[in-house]
């Protein structure tokens, strides 16, 4: 029975051995992995807080920009509107010149050439009447 718990006691040396010499190295590349995961977090982090810093600062001349070109194209629409309403009195008085103008030029004509009329008709009864005196 001692023989027994000899090659059972020998087993178990042996097999810690193994475990040992198995987990040593696995501790040792899990170390080596630690460290690289924590250069690379450093890394990233010095890398991508600055970019994030500067997506933000984008982001947010984004946004002023956008408000600013919002508030222009409400200038714009109103300086549309005011354009509109330009050309709409710029076509009345067109309207007027074309066709009311004509007719008052007409008339104005027309009463112009009755006073003139009027006029000759009256210097010449004056004149007869002077000349029959």
């Amino acid at each position: 029975m001692t023989v027994e718990i000899d090659i059972l006691a020998l087993i178990v040396v042996v097999a810690a051995v193994l475990l040992v010499a198995f987990l040593i190295p696995m501790m040792i590349q899990t170390k080596k992995t630690a460290r690289q995961i924590d250069e690379f977090i450093a890394l990233a982090q010095r890398d991508v807080l600055p970019m994030l810093r500067e997506l933000r600062e984008a982001s947010e001349r984004i946004n002023r920009a956008s408000a600013k070109a919002e508030q222009g194209v409400e200038q714009v629409e109103g300086l549309m509107q005011s354009v509109g309403e330009v050309g709409d009195s710029i076509h009345r008085v067109n309207h007027f010149l074309q066709h009311d103008v004509g007719r008052y030029m007409g008339n104005a004509a027309g009463i112009w050439l009755g006073i003139r009329a009027a006029s000759k008709v009256l210097l010449r009864e004056m004149n007869k009447n002077k000349g029959g005196d």
